[in-house]
């Protein structure tokens, strides 16, 4: 067994020399944005030729992504020997692209994630991935649409709900084209009543009825968080709240 698993990772780290030795070289490494206290990574610009597919989510067509399928054909060779079948390869790239993403490499995690798609369609984190480097990158109009599309294969999915509630919220605060933050507070109570202990989505709720002037709400959905989770709270936005109106129960001062 010790030997079969040391044949199996070896047969990983010829493909990843595969892959970093192709014609599909990492992007430069970028210094990591500082997380803000409810854990959201501020979001910023790509200097990447957007014409280069390998870092547009999803190859930017179904055409192209297609394409990129046919050429692909000796990278999908490696990944048949290598793993035990296309989805645990597209699930290994999908950890590989949310590591990249957490780092901050948002080009490079996009290629990543790209490749997790490609090796199956199906994988909600491919979607997922892609959404949280659109929004990273201030396209919250392309996040929303990609984190729909994951949504559409794990409809259950409350975490899931509550970053596309998320991206809605920012497009309200912009007045940017994308759903109005009625959906937004429906994707929010539906997956609150999925998972009642997700300190994140209670904060993004408070925010939400913040937006709306619904002061009380925003302040009983901050404790909600607050008593699950402190760690979640905005201290910029709990000073937003407070200067609108004073703590109720007087915690905040």
């Amino acid at each position: 067994m010790a030997l079969l698993l040391s044949v199996n990772n070896y047969m990983r780290a010829l493909l990843y020399i595969f892959i970093l030795s192709s014609s599909l070289p990492l992007m430069a490494q970028t210094p990591l944005l500082p997380f803000a206290s409810n854990r959201e990574v501020s979001p910023k610009l790509s200097t990447t030729d957007s014409q280069d597919v390998r870092y547009v989510p999803l190859f930017g067509s179904k055409k192209m992504a297609e394409e990129q399928i046919i050429h692909s054909t000796e990278f999908l060779i490696q990944c048949d020997k290598s793993f035990k079948d296309r989805i645990d390869a597209s699930k290994f790239f999908a950890e590989r692209g949310w590591e990249y993403l957490n780092d901050g490499l948002l080009d490079t995690a996009t290629y990543r994630f790209n490749l997790c798609y490609l090796l199956n369609q199906e994988n909600v984190d491919a979607f997922w991935g892609l959404g949280s480097v659109s929004y990273q990158k201030g396209n919250y109009e392309e996040s929303t649409k990609l984190l729909r599309q994951g949504l559409t294969l794990s409809p259950d999915n409350p975490t899931l709900m509550v970053d596309i509630a998320t991206v809605q919220l920012a497009c309200y605060k912009e007045k940017r084209n994308c759903d109005d933050i009625d959906d937004a507070l429906r994707l929010l109570e539906k997956s609150l009543q999925i998972d009642p202990s997700n300190a994140n989505g209670w904060l993004k709720f408070s925010i939400a009825e913040f937006q709306l002037e619904h002061y009380d709400r925003a302040w009983d959905y901050l404790h909600k968080c607050r008593l699950l989770d402190s760690s979640f709270i905005d201290t910029t936005y709990l000073q937003e709240l407070t200067t609108k109106k004073e703590d109720p129960l007087g915690f905040f001062k």
